[in-house]
């Protein structure tokens, strides 16, 4: 039997030896699920992972996101045009159509932030309790036997559930240091989720959905807090045989969580 000699250096020998006890070290220091870790495959992890890199690529425009809650008193009236119904039962005008602003609320979660380093926006979610004055465009008589009448009766308190983008200019107005003053833009969309009465269920009468256009203006205060003041115009998404605008006023205030929790 022949035994083949390998000549190493000093420093090649401390070099090894040294290399052997730094990894005998750390997997001591390792706990067996560490240890297991090291050897066994981890896809579900891998994959989460992905999806983290890839949400983050998605958004890297999208910075200095911040979440506040907001509540808000609305002042609300509808105006119904009731031309394309001719249901059986009639209400007498007087009694349904109120040509006045009702007072509701809203409140809901709000994300602020900036797209690019240069284009302010917020994201909201809100539930709102709407209680609205009816304005009735169309009224009809049988003089002398019947007076004024409508062919229809629409909700006046109703619930939904809303869905709001609004693109934010900052004005060059006062010291914009500590108070800033923003003129606001978007769409929001709301869809009813309380229950919608039987008229509104006639001759393709009811719209659970409706789509608006919003115009306002925001205070900050030294980011202590946001005061707003917004008006909502909106219209049934899908085609209605009783369409409806809701005209919307709404002044609120917006606080950051952090400042409250």
């Amino acid at each position: 039997m022949q035994f083949v000699t390998i000549n190493l250096s000093k420093s090649t020998f401390l070099i090894l030896l040294s290399v052997l006890l730094h990894t005998q070290i750390a997997a001591q220091n390792l706990n067996t699920k560490q240890q297991d870790s090291l050897y066994l495959s981890r896809p579900f992890a891998e994959k989460v992972q992905q999806i983290k890199k890839s949400i983050a690529k998605a958004f890297v425009n999208y910075k200095g996101n911040h979440l506040s809650l907001f509540g808000a008193l609305s002042f609300n009236k509808q105006l119904v045009n009731d031309k394309g119904i001719n249901a059986p039962v009639n209400y007498m005008y007087d009694e349904v159509n109120e040509n006045a602003f009702k007072t509701g609320y809203t409140g809901g979660l709000r994300i602020d932030g900036i797209y690019k380093d240069q284009h302010l926006y917020s994201i909201s979610a809100a539930i709102n309790k709407i209680n609205t004055g009816n304005y009735y465009l169309n009224k009809y008589s049988l003089s002398p036997f019947v007076d004024d009448y409508t062919h229809f009766k629409a909700d006046n308190n109703f619930t939904t559930l809303t869905i709001a983008l609004h693109y934010k200019k900052l004005l060059p107005l006062n010291d914009m240091v500590k108070y800033k003053f923003y003129a606001v833009a978007g769409p929001s969309i709301d869809y009813k989720i309380s229950r919608i009465n039987s008229d509104n269920l006639v001759n393709g009468a009811g719209n659970r959905v409706m789509i608006s256009g919003d115009l306002g203006a925001e205070f900050d205060n030294n980011d202590y807090y946001t005061i707003y003041a917004h008006y909502k115009l909106g219209a049934n998404l899908w085609k209605s045989t009783v369409p409806v605008q809701l005209n919307r006023f709404e002044i609120g205030m917006t606080i950051k969580a952090k400042d409250l929790f």
